[in-house]
Formats: structure tokens, sequence, C-alpha cells
């Protein structure tokens, strides 16, 4: 029977705004060194393939914004992964990064430090980074197209990749500049570093659109995606296999790991009240906004009861209005006002699954979800850091691994030996 691959997604407090205010949150924490070798310790033993870390480049506080109210935290994810490098032996360590608003020849070295620093357990999140506004924090009045990002995006990935590759063995030292030169890049460099244990990171995507899905099957080794139910995960793993198969790569090669937070209790109506509770702890004014930054649209200046202004959340958002259109016409067409839109959306930004229920019962839907192909793991993300996690992890994960469906330990020694890849 294989495994499922299990990833923690951490962000900040986790996946609910609100869930900062739970009795068993430590907002206060995430700014702590001690917590992140914490955490990295716990999802260890939990015997997860991997923890990731977001990044954002915007300002939050832009166009009046009030960020204070998101209690969202995000520091530096390569900084604090090479924190948990120094406690944790197994765990992969996958850091966000743009190539938007960085170059390649920098990012290589930050990359092959990792991986040596962690003896081979680096991965690399790849963005294009989405939020108009983070071009202001670059000297730009606006970010670049998303066709024309993308098509950065492979050649930054060609680019950084030939700099991994041309490393020499640690004996034979220095390493030869590289020349590399294609639309975007036009480099003579070498990487600071010898070869590293992976050669280079795993690559790691999360793109959506049909731009993004054809990036992540011509690069990706891991994708993270939402999928809200299962017959959602066979239609998105389906969709991108076929696009690796067009690449010529083998799709049984790339692991699909859709996000998944959760609500766990000892029984499913107790999970059913704590996450109506969580919830609740991110009041009407807080729901709003955050729904507001979702849709890159300010909402504070409309009337919390009234109806879902969508035509000028559409006329007037920094993203596409493409993007956004859905989640909002299903606000509409459901008859909800703007407030308990956001009430609503709080709990399933994105489109990811939320799970409410028992220990047995999430094991269950997990176990069915491998059955039926609709992904390979699941990318974690708690309602509320730390406590839902260590939930998971003390009651959930050894009936996984009873089942034979979770590794009761580590096999070989790199984030690719984790994942069954070669590199």
């Amino acid at each position: 029977m294989a495994h499922l691959h299990l990833w923690a997604f951490l962000q900040g407090i986790g996946h609910y705004p609100g869930g900062w205010r739970d009795p068993g949150a430590t907002p206060r924490a995430v700014f702590d060194l001690d917590y992140y070798r914490r955490i990295g310790q716990l999802i260890e033993r939990g015997r997860f393939d991997a923890i990731v870390f977001g990044d954002q480049l915007q300002g939050r506080g832009a166009n009046g914004h009030t960020p204070a109210r998101l209690a969202i935290p995000t520091l530096d994810p390569i900084t604090l992964l090479s924190a948990i490098a120094a406690v944790t032996e197994h765990v992969g360590l996958v850091a966000t990064v743009s190539t938007t608003y960085n170059e390649p020849d920098a990012l290589a070295d930050r990359f092959a430090t990792l991986d040596r620093l962690s003896n081979g357990r680096a991965g690399w999140n790849i963005v294009t980074t989405a939020h108009p506004a983070s071009a202001w924090n670059f000297g730009d009045d606006a970010m670049p197209e998303k066709s024309t990002r993308y098509a950065r995006a492979a050649a930054f990935v060609d680019a950084a990749s030939m700099l991994w590759d041309g490393a020499l063995p640690a004996a034979k030292a220095p390493n030869p500049p590289v020349a590399i030169a294609n639309d975007w890049f036009t480099l003579h460099a070498a990487l600071a570093t010898p070869r590293t244990p992976q050669v280079r990171p795993v690559f790691v995507q999360a793109g959506q659109s049909p731009d993004g899905r054809d990036f992540a099957a011509r690069t990706a080794e891991a994708i993270f995606c939402p999928a809200r139910t299962i017959e959602d995960g066979k239609a998105f793993r389906d969709d991108i296999r076929a696009r690796i198969a067009k690449f010529g790569r083998d799709p049984d090669a790339v692991k699909v790991m859709p996000g998944l937070s959760f609500v766990l209790a000892a029984t499913e109506a107790e999970a059913i009240a704590k996450d109506e509770a969580l919830v609740n702890l991110a009041d009407p004014a807080m729901c709003i906004e955050y729904l507001g930054e979702s849709l890159g649209y300010y909402l504070g200046d409309h009337d919390p009861d009234g109806p879902i202004p969508r035509d000028a959340i559409l006329a007037g958002t920094d993203f596409p209005p493409e993007d956004i259109a859905k989640p909002i016409d299903a606000g509409v067409k459901s008859g909800a006002s703007l407030v308990e839109f956001a009430k609503t959306f709080v709990r399933v930004p994105r489109g990811h699954h939320v799970f409410r229920g028992t220990p047995e019962q999430m094991a269950d839907m997990m176990g069915e979800w491998i059955a039926q192909g609709a992904c390979d793991g699941f990318t974690l993300q708690p309602a509320y850091m730390p406590g839902e996690l260590e939930l998971f992890i003390d009651q959930v994960v050894p009936i996984l691994q009873a089942r034979g469906l979770l590794r009761t330990e580590y096999e070989g020694t790199t984030l690719r030996d984790r994942l069954g890849m070669v590199a």
C-alpha cells in the first residue's frame, strides 16, 4: 500500500483569521525562535514530508487597509527554515520565493546554502507573485501581466538549474562559471557552494490558471492546489497529469497535494460547534477586512448588512476580475449580505477543503481521497496554531500509521527521497 504524503503549510497563526484568539493559540509566539523550533520538531514527530512557509512582498497596509486586524504575520521563509533545520534531521524545508522579484544567481546561492545546511532537505515553492501592490516595493507602478510573469519564471528556473547542475563536488571546488543566455537572463556565474546533497531543491508550484497549470506541469515535482470536494481533487489531478504527460514527463513522479484545513473533536457535533466558535472569533469587521484583502478591494466603505457589491468589486479589484468573479457570484446567488458572505469566506478561502469531525473520520476521509485518485497526499493548514496541529499529530497520525497509510520511520536522507523522486 502506498503511503500518503503530508505537508504542513504554516502561515502565522493558522488558516482561520480569528484563530489567533482561541485560548489554545499562541499569537505572540510567532515572532519567537523557540516557537519555530518546537513546530519543526512536532511536525517531524508526525513523520510529515515537509514544512512549507509562504511569503508576501506587498505592504499589507496598501490602499488604506488595516493589516493589524488580520493578525497573519509572514516572516522571511528561508530564515525560518534555516532555524528549523538546526533542530530537525528529517523533515523537508520548503520556502516560497518569487521569480518576478528575484534574480536566479542570488536565489540559487540561497537555496544551495539551505540544502547544504539541512543535508538535502530544501524545497522551492516557485511563485510569480500575485498581489499587484507588490510592484510598489520594487520601484514599479504595476506588475507584468500573468503570461509574462510565467515566461520569466520558466527562464528563471532554467537559469537557476544550470547553476545547480554545474556545481562541482566539494573535492573539485571551486565551481567554474556557467554561461547562461535566454530571453530573460544573460549570466556568467557560479555557485558560491559546492554541489549540494540534492543538487537542486525540490520544485513546488501552486498555479491554478491555464498558464500556471502548464508551468507546474513543465516544472514541478509537487503541486499545491485547492480542492473543496473529492470530485474537485480528481478533476484537478486528472488535468495536471495529462498536462505533465504532454510535456514528456512521468505523471507518477509529481505529487498533487491539495490544501486541507481541519477542526478536530471527540464527536462530529463537537467539531462542528468548535468550528463555528472559531469562525465567530473573527468579528464582522475582521471578516470583511479579510475578504477585502483576498479580493483585492477595500470593502470598509460598504454597508456590512447590505448586498455584496459585486459590480464595484469587479470594477475596482487589484486582481484580474475573472479570477475572483466565481466566488463572488456564488455569494450573490445565495442572497447573502456582505457580512454573511465574509463570515463564510473566512472558513473556505481560495477553495480549500475544510474537514470537521473526529480523528477517525479524518483518517477515513484522507484514505478515501487517496483511494479514489483525488490526490497523492495533503498540505495541512491547521485552523489555528499550534493546538490543532498537535491534535492531528497526537490523534490522527497514529490511526494513519496503523492503517499503513503513513510512514512510521523516515526513509532515505533527502526531501526528494521522502517523495520517492530522483534528481
